[in-house]
This record gives C-alpha cells, structure tokens and sequence, in this order.
C-alpha cells in the first residue's frame, strides 16, 4: 500500500511557489502563479547527479509551463527538452531559454526606436472581441481602450524596428507591461477584477512606462545569465503525443507539475495573451486548443471513452457516483477517470523515453468532489509503479486549504495536501 510520508527534508526546496523566481534573473520574465520554484529541479538535478556519479546529461519536462524546468536545466549545464500545448506557455518558455547572441548596446537601439515610434495609439482588432475593451453593452472589460491601442502601437513598433533574433524578447516584456495594465489579475481558476479596477485608468502612458522598465530589467539579466551554448528544445504540442514522437532511453532527468485534478481550464486563464498574441483568434480556435489539453477538467466534452487500469480509480469514481446529485458538473466523474487514464499514457512514455538510473520527480495535489477525497498523489505513484517506476517516495509538502469542490455544508471538510513524487528507472 503506498502512503504518503511526512519526515523528509524536501520542505524548502519542493513545495510549489513560483514567488522567489521573481527574483530570479530570466526566471523573473513572466510571472507564472501556477508555477514551482527553481530550487525544486535544482534539488532533482542534485540527487540525480550525487546518486548517479552523473554531472550531464538530458533533463525533459513534459508539462514545462512557464519554462522553469528546462532553464533551470540549461543553466545547470544540462540538455533541456520541454513539452507544452499552449502556444502562449510555450513561447515564454522558449524566449527565457534563448541564448541572446546580439550586443546589449544593439538591443538599445531597437528600445529606442520602438520608443519614439508615433502614434503611440493604434485601433487594436481585439476592441470588438468579448470583454477586451468597454462598449456600451459591457459593465465590465479587461483592458481601457487607451491601453490595447498602445499596445497595437508597441506591438507594430516592435515588429517593424527588431531584430528578428530579438522581437520574441520585446514581445514577451510587452506581455508583462500589458498585463501590468490590466483591470483583472488572475486568481487560481479565473481572473478576478482589481478592487477599484474603474478607477485606476491605465492608459497607453502606463503602459510604455511598464514596457521600458521590463525591457531594463531583461538587459540586466541578459548579462547575468547569458546562457552560452545552451541547448534546449521546447516543443508546442500535446505531451501526450509529443512524447510518443521521442527516442527511447535518452533522458537523464525528468521533473513536472502536471495540471491538477481541480477542473481548472489553465487555456482559459490565460486567454487574454492567447488573443494578444494571435495564437488564437475566435472561440472556435480556443476550444480547438482546450481539446489538446490533458483531460483536468470539464470545459470541453471530449468524446473518447476510456476506461482506466486502475482499480484504485475505478472505486473512488464509484463512489463519487454515488454522491452525484452533490457534483456541480455531471461530467465530473468522467472527467476524473479520464485524468488518470491520460497521467498513465504519460507515465509509460515518459518510462520508454528515460535511460536506465534516469529518475521522475513530480509535485501534484490530492483533490474531492462530492466530499469523497481523491488521493491523486497516491493513485499516480501506484500507476507509475505499474508503468515500470521504482517509486522512491510520496514526500507530502503541505496542506491545503479545503475544496472549493466540496460545496454542500452537510459534507465533511476535507483536508487536501500537496505531494511530492520520487521515481527511478
């Protein structure tokens, strides 16, 4: 029976909080709630490397985010491979990674040219799309129309004055300086309005301020962390797929943070810079992208019927079931057998791809639906284990705060924790 085991010191290095990257040279680029701290591939790295007699090698995220994973890896003199379905998550990655080859000095012309470009206001496409900007029929919008027109002219201006090696660099910074300026900020699932949001008035000048300062910011990193002879590869595409596409026995190292079993739609919450930056267009193109995603929610109705291996899950689905009139989405019991099928394709892959010795960390939390508790930590290191894994340990980080899941006050609390997972091949 596998159990989850409290005395270990994995507490300061593993439990998820992206809050110290932010400064972080490079890591610092965008900032990623969902993340984990760089320290936590860092600790894998160094157990790899002191249980191995191992200091180089590959290192593989298959669920890579914001790309803490393979930079961590290339700073660490390792090859990085990275994996990631949307397109927004995958180009962060990419241009954190990206060696930088050109002169600063270069790179201050191209600031200022961008900078004294006019007008410093052009009609955005996205004024007339869902709640980007205020109309008559909108109570509430993301983004004052002073503030997308800036960024169409910062937008233009960039594409028109960069170098082509460093247009994904002024990109990204005008990511973070629109996001700076938004009348939402994200919060867990969901963007929540700003307290005060119609009061604030960012405009175009806000945002061009915001802009230079994270353009100086990622100057000073590019001389700290220059990242010569990097070799990274970071991959747009269902990791479910991506990995089948992969050599066998080729990865040293293996370190993620799949999404969890809590419904949450991570497509939707980065929504607006799907939009700003055309990965998507309409709705259709988003739920075309949601129907690549790991199978961690119910905002897309997928058709495949699946059943899972594992009687562990089989059971706690049952009873699920049983308590359906509870469940805020009848597809939820689905939706979880579904997660664990989907986690163990990933598990055998990530098995095949991984050399003899490689190990698999990963952080994952317990979720409930109907007030019926979800061990997720302890049913996926048991369907590593059937996938081939040598589990090493369930490492428990910490608890949590109840489910939101739970919603009928007659349900019993439960307490759900945060895991960390150990494997060796």
């Amino acid at each position: 029976m596998v159990n989850a085991i409290w005395e270990h010191d994995y507490y300061k290095d593993c439990i998820p909080n992206f809050y110290d990257n932010l400064i972080k040279p490079r890591h610092r680029w965008y900032e990623f709630k969902e993340g984990y701290s760089d320290a936590f591939v860092a600790r894998a790295i160094k157990h790899f490397e002191t249980t191995n007699n191992l200091y180089h090698g590959t290192i593989l995220d298959p669920f890579s985010g914001s790309g803490t994973t393979p930079l961590v890896g290339v700073e660490s003199g390792y090859e990085a491979y990275a994996i990631e379905v949307n397109p927004f998550m995958a180009f962060i990655s990419k241009t954190k990674t990206k060696p930088y080859t050109n002169s600063i000095s270069l790179l201050e012309e191209e600031l200022t040219a961008i900078i004294q470009s006019y007008p410093i206001e052009k009609k955005s496409p996205l004024e007339d799309i869902s709640t980007f900007a205020p109309s008559a029929e909108k109570n509430k919008w993301l983004f004052n129309r002073s503030v997308l027109r800036g960024y169409e002219a910062l937008k233009q201006a960039v594409n028109k004055f960069c170098d082509n090696e460093y247009r994904e660099f002024f990109d990204l910074a005008l990511f973070s300086a629109i996001m700076e300026c938004c009348n939402a900020k994200r919060d867990g699932k969901c963007l929540r309005y700003k307290k005060s949001w119609n009061t604030m008035g960012y405009s175009s000048i806000e945002l061009r301020k915001s802009f230079v300062s994270h353009v100086n910011k990622m100057f000073d990193d590019l001389v700290s962390k220059p990242l010569t002879n990097a070799i990274v590869k970071i991959i747009n595409k269902d990791s479910r797929m991506a990995l089948k596409d992969m050599s066998d026995n080729f990865i040293d190292i293996i370190t993620f943070s799949p999404p969890y079993l809590n419904s949450f739609d991570y497509s939707d919450v980065y929504r607006p810079e799907l939009y700003l930056g055309q990965y998507i267009k309409d709705n259709n193109e988003l739920r075309q992208l949601r129907a690549q995603t790991l199978r961690s929610h119910v905002q897309y109705a997928w058709n495949e019927k699946s059943v899972s291996s594992s009687q562990w899950v089989a059971d706690t689905v049952s009873k699920i079931q049983k308590n359906s009139i509870l469940l805020w989405n009848k597809n939820i019991p689905a939706m979880i057998n579904n997660y664990f099928v989907d986690m163990e394709d990933v598990f055998r892959e990530c098995y095949r791809v991984a050399k003899s010795g490689a190990i698999m960390w990963f952080i994952i939390s317990t979720s409930a639906y109907a007030g019926v508790e979800i061990p997720v930590d302890l049913i996926l290191a048991d369907i590593a284990t059937k996938c081939g894994w040598n589990l090493e340990g369930v490492n428990a980080l910490r608890n949590l705060r109840t489910s939101s899941q739970c919603i009928d006050s007659t349900i019993r609390k439960v307490r759900l924790r945060e895991s960390m997972i150990a494997c060796r091949k």
